[in-house]
């Protein structure tokens, strides 16, 4: 079975280095994590990215071009 992982984000970065850990320490672990940031401020962007060099699956990034709000996002 393939699990894939869905985040919305926007100025989380805060609390996502903490999300992100837990989802690889996760026993089964995903097929793929998708992210899709809704035009974050602070360093949200960075942070997915670094994890993304090091995850142990692929992570996909997606960028609103424009704040869509977290029911569109």
């Amino acid at each position: 079975m393939k699990i894939s992982v869905a985040i919305a984000t926007y100025n989380g970065a805060s609390y996502l280095r903490e999300q992100l850990e837990s989802i690889s320490n996760q026993r089964h672990l995903p097929f793929e994590l998708v992210a899709c940031d809704d035009g974050s401020t602070d360093e949200t962007i960075e942070v997915l990215t670094t994890y993304s060099q090091t995850a142990p699956f692929p992570v996909r990034l997606y960028r609103n071009e424009t704040n869509l709000g977290y029911a569109e996002n």
